[in-house]
């Protein structure tokens, strides 16, 4: 049943009609109706009924006069009077019939206000069923209508509250169906590679996170920043949700929350010369040729007309990172550094917020090597000290995260040693270590821990002056930018050249727990 916004106030509008009327007719009836009463109430049966039996009585004295002869004049005198009495009788059933007129005269005009009156009342009975049913179906209605989030702060150009709401349920759907193909083209390769990484863990175990009853309630913009040719937004997303992690195979691990609230920060990027009016979220096309995107674009974003890269922030803003309110700290003081600004100066890609995406990439590259995926993946970005120290960590008891959960990612210092800048990073992860035992599985940690890591990433001195060719990074190879068929290879299939190659490319030069 649909009840328009008109059709309601005109069920408001008779409602009202209808009680003002009632008020109306019983005034009437108090007029009216109520002088009829006060006419009948002298006039009543009983005087007539009181004659009669007078009258039947002296007929019964004429007969018993006849039968008595010596006293019949009395009788009939008697009788005489009682005709005269009669004749009262009559004259007081005349005004018995007088009245009994004026009687059903009144109650000819009361009956008429009664029937209006009740009249009125089945209109009001029938109106309220509906009055309530429309109001009912509003309330309902406007319950199922997805509630507005409160949106704070002047947003930069093209990046609005809708398109951020609009990135947060897209992100909530893709984890559930663990697939991202609705939001590859505007996601970085460090949130690309977290979330996959993620997916495989929760694979192994047969796994889904069921989200319902999804509430954006508030998105607030919290930081801005220009960097060198990028620029970055952090804006503050708070929810609420329904959230189940459900498994099949191992179900003593199933848990669920119901109203669960957070707010975690998104921070979103874009090259400050980008191309105006684009909009990767609200459109399927290529921001560039317009040919529709393929559905399994996959690891490598980029357009299979025109081989556009998508999330560079050439085009549209890219969400970058998430981070959990309790990691979170606005700004980072090395973006104001001097001398990184003049070391990384002809590096046209370089940029705080981007290099954290590529420790992100490498860190859940990680992860999933010590969880079962080949130390050939390493090749991709350690050199092989690092790539050998990873191996020994793996060495122990095979295991895998029940949750993996990277928390926050931060570029937190730099030198200049052995001729190479190193970046140094730390990051936070949450999870908890599980292994399979049969139908079971057996707790390598109690509960979920926050864990904390140190790594660096380093690149020749001499190799920053030369800008930075624009790949996905470890997918695609940073000297011809084909990409690769076997991501195991530690050379390019095409033109031959290492993967690994401080002149070319950021390289994983050590890593370390605690």
């Amino acid at each position: 049943m649909k009840i328009s916004p008109s059709g309601f106030r005109v069920f408001v509008r008779l409602f009202i009609i209808t009680i003002i009327a009632s008020c109306v007719c019983q005034d009437i009836n108090a007029r009216a109706g109520g002088g009829g009463g006060r006419h009948k109430g002298p006039t009543t049966s009983s005087p007539s009924t009181s004659k009669s039996s007078h009258s039947s009585s002296n007929h019964s004295s004429i007969s018993h006069s006849s039968s008595h002869a010596s006293s019949s004049y009395g009788s009939i005198r008697h009788s005489s009077n009682n005709y005269s009495d009669s004749t009262h009788s009559d004259s007081s059933y005349n005004r018995s019939n007088y009245s009994k007129a004026g009687s059903t005269a009144a109650v000819g005009t009361d009956s008429g206000l009664t029937f209006f009156q009740g009249f009125l009342v089945l209109v009001i009975i029938i109106s309220m069923p509906i009055f309530i049913i429309a109001v009912i179906v509003r309330v309902l209605k406007k319950r199922a209508q997805p509630q507005k989030p409160l949106v704070l702060g002047s947003f930069p150009e093209n990046l609005s509250g809708v398109k951020i709401e609009t990135s947060f349920r897209i992100i909530q759907d893709a984890w559930q169906k663990k697939d991202l193909k609705d939001a590859r083209r505007w996601i970085s390769d460090g949130v690309y590679q977290r979330y996959t990484a993620q997916f495989a863990m929760m694979n192994k175990l047969s796994q889904v996170n069921k989200l319902s009853n999804i509430k954006v309630k508030r998105i607030k913009l919290a930081a801005t920043n220009i960097e060198g040719n990028y620029q970055t937004a952090d804006v503050a997303v708070s929810f609420s949700m329904d959230d189940s992690f459900v498994s099949d195979k191992y179900p003593q691990f199933n848990e669920s929350f119901r109203g669960d609230e957070d707010t975690e920060y998104w921070t979103f990027i874009k090259r400050t010369d980008a191309k105006a009016g684009k909009d990767l979220y609200n459109t399927n096309n290529c921001p560039n040729c317009g040919a529709p995107f393929d559905t399994k674009i996959g690891e490598i974003s980029r357009c299979v007309g025109c081989g556009t890269l998508t999330n560079s922030g050439e085009y549209d803003w890219v969400l970058s990172e998430i981070t959990q309110q309790d990691d979170y700290s606005p700004g980072n003081s090395l973006v104001k550094d001097t001398q990184l600004s003049e070391l990384t100066k002809n590096d046209s890609l370089f940029s705080v917020q981007r290099i954290e995406d590529v420790a992100s990439n490498v860190f859940m590259q990680i992860m999933e090597v010590l969880t079962g995926d080949s130390n050939k993946k390493l090749a991709r970005f350690a050199d092989k000290d690092t790539a050998s120290k990873i191996v020994q960590i793996k060495s122990g008891e095979a295991f895998i995260f029940d949750r993996l959960y990277l928390n926050d990612v931060s570029f937190k210092d730099y030198n200049t040693g052995n001729e190479r800048l190193n970046l140094v990073f730390n990051l936070t992860a949450t999870y908890q270590r599980v292994q399979p035992s049969g139908s079971t599985l057996k707790l390598m940690d109690a509960e979920m821990k926050t864990h904390h890591y140190r790594m660096v990433l380093s690149k020749n001195i001499n190799a920053l002056q030369t800008p930075e060719k624009e790949t996905v990074y470890s997918y695609e190879c940073t000297s011809c930018g084909a990409p690769y068929n076997d991501t195991t290879d530690d050379t390019c299939t095409y033109c031959g050249e290492p993967v690994i190659d401080l002149n070319k490319n950021w390289v994983l030069t050590d890593f370390k727990m605690g």
